[in-house]
């Protein structure tokens, strides 16, 4: 799915007003039954016992919010309006709207800069239609002082019409005074790219895409560098490597996992199960000496090679003949020798075009011995840092999530690497600069280890014959999913990566519905 700028969207509202011949109020009426539906077929709102309080703005996101009072009214539930009188420009739409409010005699008052803020109460829920998409500005004192009242009034439940009041769509906040901070989010067709934010996590709640009606052959057409990764999107690369019933392991592909060091072999195990899990027909592990025990016993699957040093990997040593991908640095340490076989080891596959996962203390390494980013593959190297990992690989921090992203980009670029920066909404940056955000996941996922079965799974789909690009794709909706399945069972807290592994089948078996 597209996530799209302020202007594409605003073209997209033209060409659906254009398209199907209608007014622009019309379309507004659209969003509003939309949102209006949707909270009536919510079970968490009591739609005809707790009252609607609800704060308009004097433009179209205003308009929106006049529109669902008056459905909501119609409806049966109590509801109180409030004009927000911020500049004396008014909408079309707006006072159309505002006219039908007065006409069924809906509770309706006009809150002006300088008055004494309303008593609202607090146990009713909060409707939160003030300013959309295209808001841009900082507001002044009083009202900054006024959504601050609101926010610490604590109500059962905000909902903000496609975006939170006072949040920027496209830029970064000086400071965070002026927004409101709603519970949940309602957001027209596409998902907006401060939803997707860390920065931002407070302000938006829980946001939900609502369908109003664009047109496809529109939307198709719109160009873009950021995208939000769907069921759909995943099912159409899933699709084309649907297994043949006579097919066998060789189909599947061969890779290989290098890693561990003493005391860490069981980040080798997890990212190797995660492998297997994932569908590679064979799988070779390579791992200090202390670990063949262990990886013989819980994993007979596996193919294990090991270094001539017991506690540490010294010396990458395996025939790259038969191998479809690589994954590696997963608990291997930054020790000395180690460090010079992994820079060794660069040097000897950097031309042979084998795609490559590089992750945990492989990172570190790169981190600390920048010469060796220009020996990575190009185009098939895929770095899947958290943000710590990427903080050092920059060697800087960043001033803010927008920034962060057009670092984030930049190394990709410069280096045509792919990294995945892991966490809620994990996104990737391609080559070509373009970003993928993820629509799986949950905070139970926050636990050692779960690093390590993501890598697994993205050099598993590597092996598999998936391009770099869906493999990244692939491995973190799919190792979200099989999180998300697990967090229904266990519950977040109770949440561990061998967890993620054992839903990875039922998560395999909800994409293909």
């Amino acid at each position: 799915m597209k996530i799209l700028s302020l202007d594409q969207i605003r073209k997209a509202d033209r060409y659906c007003i254009d398209s199907e011949s209608i007014s622009s109020y019309k379309l507004m009426e659209k969003a509003a039954k939309a949102c209006f539906d949707w909270i009536i077929h919510n079970k968490f709102f009591k739609i005809k016992k707790i009252p609607f309080i609800v704060l308009v703005g004097n433009g179209n996101n205003g308009g929106d919010g006049l529109s669902l009072s008056h459905m909501l009214h119609l409806y049966g539930a109590t509801v109180f309006v409030y004009g927000i009188n911020i500049s004396n420009h008014f909408s079309d739409e707006f006072l159309i709207n505002k006219k039908k409010i007065l006409q069924e005699k809906i509770n309706f008052k006009t809150i002006n800069e300088g008055e004494k803020f309303p008593i609202l109460n607090h146990k009713n829920y909060l409707i939160d239609a003030i300013f959309g998409i295209g808001f841009n500005r900082t507001l002044n004192q009083y009202w900054k002082s006024f959504f601050h009242y609101i926010n610490e009034k604590k109500f059962k439940a905000v909902i903000s019409i496609d975006i939170p009041s006072g949040l920027f769509m496209e830029k970064n906040h000086e400071n965070f005074e002026g927004i409101i901070k709603s519970t949940h989010t309602l957001t027209f067709q596409v998902p907006k790219l401060s939803f997707l934010l860390p920065d931002y996590e407070d302000y938006v709640g829980k946001w939900y895409l609502i369908n109003i009606g664009w047109k496809d052959d529109f939307f198709c057409k719109i160009q873009t560098k950021n995208f939000y990764i769907d069921r759909k999107s995943i099912y159409i690369i899933y699709k084309k490597k649907i297994r043949k019933k006579f097919s066998h392991k060789g189909n599947y592909g061969h890779g290989i996992i290098i890693g561990g060091s003493f005391g860490m072999i069981g980040s080798i195990v997890l990212s190797a199960t995660a492998s297997l899990r994932t569908g590679i027909g064979k799988l070779s592990v390579y791992i200090p000496s202390c670990g063949y025990q262990i990886l013989q016993n819980t994993l007979p699957e596996a193919i294990v090679y090991t270094d001539i040093e017991k506690h540490f990997i010294s010396k990458i040593i395996f025939s790259s003949k038969n191998i479809n991908a690589i994954g590696i640095g997963m608990g291997m340490g930054l020790f000395s020798k180690t460090v010079y076989a992994l820079e060794s080891f660069l040097l000897k596959i950097k031309n042979k075009k084998i795609p490559i996962v590089i992750d945990a203390d492989a990172i570190n390494i790169l981190s600390s011995h920048q010469f060796l980013l220009n020996f990575l593959p190009k185009e098939i190297t895929i770095l899947t840092p958290h943000p710590k990992e990427f903080q050092r690989l920059l060697c800087r921090s960043w001033k803010n999530d927008y920034e962060k992203l057009f670092f984030l980009k930049k190394i990709s670029i410069k280096y045509k690497i792919f990294i995945v920066l892991k966490g809620a909404h994990s996104v990737i940056s391609t080559p070509n600069g373009n970003l993928y955000f993820n629509s799986t996941g949950n905070s139970g996922m926050s636990t050692s280890g779960s690093g390590d079965v993501l890598t697994g799974m993205i050099m598993s789909f590597l092996s598999q014959g998936y391009s770099p690009k869906e493999s990244c794709i692939m491995g973190v909706y799919l190792h979200g999913l099989a999180g998300d399945i697990a967090s229904k069972k266990l519950g977040k807290e109770a949440l561990i990566a061998n967890d993620i592994i054992y839903h990875i089948g039922k998560a395999y078996l909800e994409i293909k519905r």
